[in-house]
């Protein structure tokens, strides 16, 4: 769908700007914005192979797909288990940088997720240790929001929770984080002002975890994600296979093998 380009002008005398806000919401223009046309795309068929759908109908979804890593589709607001995958998380929160990119190096938050799953780790038990690693996760969807913006957007925080119950579901995952992820989540930000032009506001984060930035590399900062998701998968999972469900077999068998393939790549 088309819009002139001055359509604003209009409408914002004697309007408020939460109206105006509103108004261009139920345009429903992202989509195009962001992947292009797609109703283009889906009547296009063969001649347009980076456009196709899969076989399922996903004509009542919610939303429109973003493009995965993988080069899966995803429906951030109307999620499904299945359709998350470990490679799309570790990889895209490889590339995020803590704090809107406002630091002095680049510090991942993937790297953030993986400083936090270990002590959690060390302090505390496996099972708190993977949620830890993927307390995040929906950053990979939704990217990284700075806390004071994601106080005052309200739709944000709610897509947000419903995508964590996704990923918890796909992760065998608690849907309420164990306090001490929340914990760890708050007290790494005194470790990480190392990494800030300082400021007053500093002062109020005085209870350091004690962990040391190491700044990797976006590729470092993946496969370090990559491999403590695979050690703490495995143990976590249940001694009698027969029980754990059978797509989560096969994706942890995926998850190892393709970190073993970035091992042997080295």
């Amino acid at each position: 769908m088309k819009h002139d380009p001055h359509w604003y002008k209009a409408d914002i005398v004697g309007m408020h700007w939460d109206s105006i806000a509103r108004r261009y919401v139920e345009h429903d223009t992202l989509s195009q914005e962001t992947f292009g046309e797609l109703a283009e795309c889906r009547t296009a068929g063969a001649e347009k192979a980076e456009c196709s759908l899969p076989a399922n109908d996903n004509s009542t979804r919610r939303g429109d797909f973003m493009q995965t890593y993988t080069a899966r589709q995803f429906w951030p607001l109307d999620a499904r288990p299945d359709e998350v995958h470990i490679e799309d998380i570790a990889h895209s929160l490889s590339l995020q940088c803590r704090y809107a990119g406002h630091c002095k190096r680049f510090y991942s938050v993937a790297e953030h997720s993986v400083l936090i799953a270990n002590w959690i780790w060390w302090h505390g038990s496996v099972a708190d240790a993977l949620v830890g690693l993927l307390h995040d996760a929906t950053e990979a969807y939704l990217v990284d929001m700075p806390r004071p913006v994601k106080r005052s957007m309200h739709e944000y925080r709610l897509h947000e929770a419903a995508l964590w119950k996704v990923i918890a579901e796909r992760f065998g995952l608690p849907e309420d984080m164990p306090a001490v992820v929340h914990e760890a989540d708050n007290r790494i930000i005194a470790d990480e002002l190392v990494n800030m032009a300082p400021m007053a506001w500093h002062a109020k984060y005085d209870d350091p975890l004690g962990v040391e930035l190491q700044f990797w590399t976006p590729d470092e900062a993946e496969e370090n994600f990559l491999k403590t998701f695979v050690q703490l998968q495995n143990m976590t999972a249940p001694a009698n296979d027969d029980h754990y469900p059978q797509h989560d077999r096969e994706a942890s068998a995926a998850d190892r093998a393709y970190q073993m393939a970035k091992e042997d790549a080295v």
